[in-house]
């Protein structure tokens, strides 16, 4: 018997911090088989980000169309798509190989230390091809700010503007709000017209490297086990909530989260 399993479609993170390295160690902490295609390869560490190489769109369909002919894909998690030929190439393959399959998108668009990872004119690319094809979207209040166009500079900001999502063919919004000043974090989920809050305290600290793609990815796991969308958020919030507080300290700049901190402790 195939058992079912999910899939990745994210950029490399060489300082394993973020990106598909982050993406892979979360579902392996949730003990959840993942597969992956790469849609680019970064050199960074957690000062930056050096260089990004795209990986050709052939080879995009190559990975995705052999992981479709095997494995039984259940859930798919997608992270950075640096371009819109990356973005048109999966939406492509999705449709053809891997349709029907719910989609958790991380929208991808700024590394933590400021370095661009997908042009602003291939912004509508993705709200245009990808967007409607998924289940949850999961931007930061900077890529919510560029999605709708708009300034997000409160919570009150936030509430006003996510009803807005609806727009533009959004079944599922999580806004994160980490962005924000304040003593606490809110996030507002957009599910079926109605909004909901998950409110948690701030850490204070910079080891936040990986953060969103750690999020995005544990809903999916979470989903992948029958929870259900709320409950889902509210346990990978938690889950990421103790991968902050036991960060590894590897380098100088914004430091991973510690996605196996419960074998350690």
């Amino acid at each position: 018997m195939i058992n079912p399993s999910c899939l990745v479609i994210a950029g490399s993170d060489s300082g394993a911090g973020a990106g598909l390295q982050a993406d892979l160690k979360t579902f392996s902490a949730h003990n959840i088989y993942a597969s992956t295609v790469i849609t680019a390869i970064t050199a960074q560490n957690t000062i930056g980000v050096d260089k990004v190489m795209n990986v050709p769109s052939f080879m995009i369909e190559s990975q995705m169309k052999t992981i479709a002919k095997d494995l039984k894909i259940s859930i798919i998690k997608i992270g950075m798509l640096s371009n819109s030929d990356i973005i048109d190439v999966v939406s492509y393959c999705l449709k053809k190989y891997l349709s029907e399959i719910p989609i958790i998108l991380d929208p991808v668009m700024v590394a933590k230390g400021g370095h661009s990872l997908l042009n602003n004119d291939s912004i509508e690319s993705l709200k245009r091809e990808l967007f409607p094809k998924s289940f949850l979207i999961t931007p930061n209040l900077p890529e919510a700010e560029k999605i709708l166009k708009t300034k997000i500079k409160n919570n009150k900001d936030m509430e006003n503007n996510i009803e807005m999502f609806r727009d533009i063919e959004v079944e599922n919004v999580l806004v994160k709000g980490g962005h924000l000043n304040g003593n606490k974090v809110i996030d507002l989920l957009l599910n079926n017209g109605k909004v909901y809050k998950f409110i948690s305290d701030k850490i204070k600290t910079t080891n936040t490297h990986g953060t969103g793609c750690t999020l995005a990815s544990a809903i999916a796991c979470n989903i992948f086990k029958g929870f259900n969308l709320n409950d889902s958020i509210n346990n990978a919030r938690n889950y990421v909530i103790n991968c902050i507080k036991n960060p590894f300290i590897i380098g100088n700049g914004h430091n991973p989260l510690n996605h196996f901190y419960n074998l350690f402790n």
